[in-house]
């Protein structure tokens, strides 16, 4: 059955891997570039019998200083791992490889480790403790988060039955609390309707003699 750490103690020993192999491959940068120079490690290249010998030099210098940088950050983890590894493979075929196995006698055994090291890289990624990761989860986030609206308050019975504009208002009013029919309401204009005779049709009270 295969089993892998849980995801904390996975991100944390991938970037414990990545801070050491970066080290590593910087100290050895540096080394070229600072302490013997281009110019005393190109000469070392020739006298391995390494082709292209200043271009070698230049190449290898970089890798190891660009990448071990790259490496400690968890920036480009593949493209790193593939570039250090292609040096990997040259110094075992051109320095390494026919003296054994041990780095005591100068044999592969360092730069086999180191190999091992960037394949596992290369296959597992830099972790969640790498700045790769912190750029991906930036670019994942919205840009805005718009607020919710405010509820509105419940239309009332005359909102509910405004007509289009342009069509005539007029207001309604319900027959009934629990019935849905509705009548139009009484002008304030209308005169109210009269159930008994008007003015005009009725009679004068005789005035009483004393």
């Amino acid at each position: 059955m295969k089993r892998s750490l849980p995801a904390p103690a996975g991100d944390v020993a991938l970037l414990i891997t990545r801070v050491l192999l970066g080290v590593v491959m910087l100290a050895h940068g540096y080394q070229k570039l600072v302490v013997n120079g281009i110019g005393r490690t190109t000469a070392g290249f020739e006298s391995m019998s390494i082709p292209v010998a200043i271009v070698s030099a230049s190449f290898v210098t970089v890798v190891e200083v660009v990448g071990g940088v790259l490496l400690i950050l968890g920036l480009l983890t593949t493209v790193v791992a593939g570039c250090m590894g292609f040096v990997m493979v040259g110094a075992a075929v051109f320095v390494h490889g026919r003296h054994g196995v041990f780095v005591s006698d100068g044999g592969w055994e360092l730069v086999g480790s180191i190999a091992g090291a960037l394949l596992a890289l290369a296959a597992a990624g830099p972790g969640r403790f790498s700045l790769v990761h912190l750029l991906r989860e930036r670019r994942r986030r919205p840009a805005a988060v718009e607020a919710p609206a405010p509820p509105s308050a419940p239309a009332t019975y005359e909102q509910d039955f405004i007509p289009p504009p342009g069509l005539p208002v007029t207001p309604l009013i319900r027959l009934a609390p629990e019935s849905n029919q509705w009548r139009p309401a009484p002008s304030a204009f209308d005169e109210p309707e009269r159930t008994g005779p008007s003015p005009m049709q009725r009679r004068p009270t005789p005035a009483r003699r004393h």
